[in-house]
Parts: structure tokens; C-alpha cells; sequence
């Protein structure tokens, strides 16, 4: 009697960069309350706020308004800002889970970082067809401009897209910094990074007071359109992804 000889199955392939790259993606994707429905609120809920503001004011004018009253305000920053916060939530959410699963922290950052560039373009076209919907309806039908305001009333929408999805983007690579500290140390990581922040804004300020450079300051911004200036954030988006990364790379995955 001859015994069968047992044959081994084919070997389970194993998992790639890519595939962990692509698993890192799949579970940001899968609480999209955090990335995508909360961000849209806070936009959404300034506006109405705005609008409202607008409307008291129409009505409590006694005689026409100023042209472009409604033109200059800030509101669409607030979801620039809230953005960071994105940032923070998502990768705190998901790090140490995430590498638990097997993915490399390399993997993890990358996959990351796709994510955020994918949402800056989202919310970037976003946030620009609304301003064209804004311009279509003369300003929501009161002359308002609240998704493109100030200089950027009278841009063409996809300097719009180039402009907002360079701001988002260095927001979100910003979080991803903080979000870093905070996974590596904590609490006293943020304490330490806004504290070091301040220090150097007032170091700046103090720099440019001193040697008289407020006029060449304002020139620089006077010189160049909102594209270039726009642009002239994507080195330091760059840096704070490379920034990010340093520190998730030592990061300890928390239980």
C-alpha cells in the first residue's frame, strides 16, 4: 500500500504596499460622518448663519445698501480651519487600529495622505460650484458672497478649485502634523506644538517690525494673485507631510 503523498495548497499571497496602502484608505472611507458629512454641516450651518445676518440687515436698512455690502466675510475659512480637526480625528481614529491590522506605519502615512489629497479636491470643487451657483443666483438673490468672497468674487472657478484645494490640503497635512504629535505624545505633544506655533508667529511679527518690512510684506501680497499665493503654500503643505510622517514613523500604536 502506497501512501498519498500531501501536497501543499498554493501559498496565501501575501499582502502588498499597495493593498495596505488601499486597507489604510477603506477604513477612512468607513466612517464617513468624521471626513465627509460633519465638514458639510459646519460649511452649511455658517452659511445659514450669514444668510440670516444678511436678511436682518437687508431689513433693518433704511435706504439701499452699499454696493457689495454683503461681499466681505470670512465664513468660508471656518471649514479651512475645521479641517485640521478632520485631520486629527481621522488619523487618532485610525492609526492603531489600522497598523493592528499589519500595515506598516510607511503604509499607513501614504494611504493617508492620498485620502486627505483626495478630500482637499472634493471639498475644493465643492466649495467652487457653489461659488458658481452663488454667482448664477446674483449672490443668493441679495448680492451676498459668502463661498467666494472679497478678491475672489470675480476669479474664474477653476482658480477657484486650484486656490481651495491648496488651502485644504495644507490644512489637512497640517492636521496630519498635529495628529502625529498627538499620537506619538499625547496631549503634551498639542500643548507643546501650539506653544511652540505661537512663539514662532510672534517671532515673525517682531522680525518684521524691526527690520521695517511690513511695506515689502504687503507688496508681496499686492504683487501676487491669489493662484500664485496659493501655490505658495504647497512646499509647506509638503513640509508638514514630510513633517507627519518623521513623527508617525516612531509612533506607538495604542491599545
Amino acid at each position: 500500500m502506497t501512501a498519498a503523498a500531501t501536497l501543499p495548497g498554493p501559498a496565501a499571497a501575501p499582502h502588498t504596499s499597495l493593498h495596505r496602502m488601499v486597507t489604510t484608505m477603506r477604513v477612512h472611507a468607513s466612517n464617513p460622518w468624521t471626513i465627509l458629512a460633519t465638514p458639510w454641516l459646519v460649511l452649511f450651518a455658517v452659511f445659514a448663519l450669514n444668510y440670516a445676518i444678511w436678511q436682518l440687515v437687508k431689513m433693518a436698512a433704511t435706504g439701499p445698501l452699499a454696493p457689495g455690502a454683503f461681499t466681505q466675510n470670512g465664513g468660508v475659512s471656518y471649514v479651512l480651519v475645521y479641517m485640521v480637526v478632520v485631520a486629527v480625528q481621522a488619523m487618532n481614529q485610525t492609526f492603531s487600529f489600522v497598523v493592528g491590522l499589519g500595515a506598516t506605519r510607511r503604509d499607513y502615512f501614504l494611504g493617508t495622505s492620498l485620502v486627505f489629497g483626495a478630500l482637499s479636491l472634493v471639498f475644493g470643487a465643492g466649495i467652487s460650484l457653489l461659488a458658481w451657483v452663488e454667482r448664477a443666483t446674483d449672490g443668493w438673490g441679495i448680492g451676498g458672497a459668502f463661498f467666494a468672497p472679497w478678491g475672489l468674487r470675480t476669479l474664474p472657478i477653476w482658480q477657484l478649485v486650484v486656490i481651495y484645494t491648496s488651502l485644504l490640503l495644507l490644512m489637512f497635512f497640517g492636521g496630519s502634523a498635529v495628529a502625529a504629535l498627538f499620537v506619538r505624545w499625547g496631549a503634551n505633544g498639542i500643548i507643546a506644538f501650539f506653544i511652540g506655533l505661537a512663539l514662532v508667529i510672534v517671532a515673525t511679527l517682531y522680525g518684521i517690525t524691526v527690520t521695517e518690512s511690513w511695506q515689502a510684506v504687503g507688496d508681496f501680497f499686492t504683487r501676487n494673485s491669489a493662484v500664485v499665493l496659493a501655490a505658495y503654500t504647497l512646499p509647506i503643505s509638503a513640509a508638514a507631510g514630510v513633517l507627519g510622517w518623521l513623527l508617525m514613523r516612531r509612533a506607538t500604536p495604542k491599545g
